[in-house]
């Protein structure tokens, strides 16, 4: 057998594989059928072994790269600005004005337990609408008779005397009434019981007291010494809502269980404008969960926004449960579509939202090891198609040239 002809099998065995690889090239450039998703929780760090272990997972079942995405945080507190504004127009006698945002702001700060105060600015926030309730201007004396406004104030002086019992106020800016009607709200307040405020819940919660710093849950924390009255209790749980509440304190002892709240995530409707946006038709949404116990949920959504399957993964970033978990909702994906196509049904385009307001997405993904021709050939020749094809056009002009000149010869 001649040169030439153990030269033209291995060409043709050469054509054959760049043609595969180019086959297996253009499936790649189908459309996308799962956009994977992570979602990171507000207010926290990043978590970048869950986030890469859903990276090489999405990889692993090519699904692409993974898109980061935000979860909305709660809008901030809008009332400490209010109370800081109520507070300059009680300074400037402006009572009117300073009522009308110092009662919005305390209306708020019952609310959220305080959220975005100090133990210091919700005592202002009491001052000085007392101040304004009793129109305690400069001209208002110590001794001047009670007045129905003057006596409803007394309320919100016991809050504040409440909050900060050793506060001294300057008589320089603080007009002498409201310098007598607080020290009497002090004595009052000094001569009250005391007792024990025990508040209890996740352990990964943690509690602010009147505007004091947050102290972690941990199944249980106590405030002792605390005195009879009207408190604000504030709670915060990464991935979940905030929680606020005035408690009012009047027994030796008193225990509050916090309630559950709603769990902050990225809402279906968001998550399937994004996989829109990237021309897929479902979005497979990650978002890792806090607890005693580390997890992350799944969750398939269609185009439409609607909830297709979902799991949990115990254990957050461990490969073995978090591949699993991505397969089989790949698999439901593929057999959604499959059951689309057979009944003739079109994919849902609808009712997910004005992809034009998303921000350029921000796409991770872990790096895939290159196959090896003997375990897996077909992968192989996907990672080496453009070279195959080359060498396979090459050896081809090749031949053809040397058919063309034997022919001549």
């Amino acid at each position: 057998m001649s040169s030439g002809q153990l030269r033209v099998p291995f060409c043709a065995a050469l054509i054959a594989a760049s043609a595969t690889a180019a086959g297996v090239a253009a499936a790649a450039d189908e459309p996308q059928l799962v956009h994977p998703i992570y979602a990171h929780q507000p207010d926290t760090p990043e978590d970048n072994a869950a986030k890469r272990a859903f990276a090489a997972a999405a990889v692993r079942y090519k699904l692409g790269g993974v898109e980061v995405v935000d979860v909305p945080a709660p809008p901030p507190p809008r009332a400490p600005e209010m109370a800081r504004t109520g507070v300059l127009n009680a300074q400037k006698i402006a009572f009117g004005e300073a009522l009308r945002d110092l009662d919005a702001a305390a209306s708020e700060a019952v609310a959220s337990g305080g959220a975005g105060f100090s133990t210091d600015e919700l005592s202002d926030l009491y001052l000085f609408r007392a101040m304004a309730t009793a129109h305690a201007d400069w001209k208002a004396t110590a001794d001047a008779p009670p007045t129905e406004d003057r006596t409803r104030a007394y309320a919100d002086y016991l809050r504040a005397a409440a909050l900060t019992p050793a506060r001294t106020l300057n008589a320089r800016q603080i007009p002498p009434q409201v310098i007598a009607d607080f020290a009497r709200a002090v004595d009052e307040v000094r001569r009250r019981p005391r007792g024990t405020l025990t508040v209890r819940g996740p352990a990964d919660a943690q509690v602010a007291l009147d505007g004091g710093p947050p102290m972690p849950v941990k199944g249980g924390v106590s405030f002792r010494d605390l005195v009879n009255g009207e408190h604000l209790l504030r709670v915060e749980e990464v991935g979940h809502a905030p929680w606020g509440a005035a408690v009012m304190f009047t027994q030796p002892t008193l225990d509050v269980d916090i309630p559950a709240r709603a769990a902050l995530g990225l809402d279906d409707a968001t998550a399937a404008t994004h996989a829109r946006r990237m021309g897929a038709r479902f979005a497979l949404v990650a978002e890792p969960k806090g607890g005693p116990q580390a997890a992350m949920a799944l969750r398939l959504v269609d185009l439409s926004g609607k909830e297709r399957d979902a799991a949990l993964v115990v254990g957050g970033a461990e490969t073995g449960l978090l591949d699993a978990a991505v397969m089989r909702l790949d698999e439901t994906a593929r057999k959604i579509a499959q059951a689309d196509a057979q009944a003739g049904t079109p994919a849902v385009v609808a009712a997910a939202g004005d992809t034009s307001a998303l921000a350029p997405p921000v796409l991770i993904s872990a790096p895939q090891p290159k196959a090896r021709f003997g375990e897996d050939p077909a992968a192989w020749a996907r990672d080496h198609w453009p070279l195959l094809t080359a060498v396979g056009v090459v050896v081809l002009s090749s031949i053809v040239l040397g058919a063309a000149v034997a022919g001549d010869r």
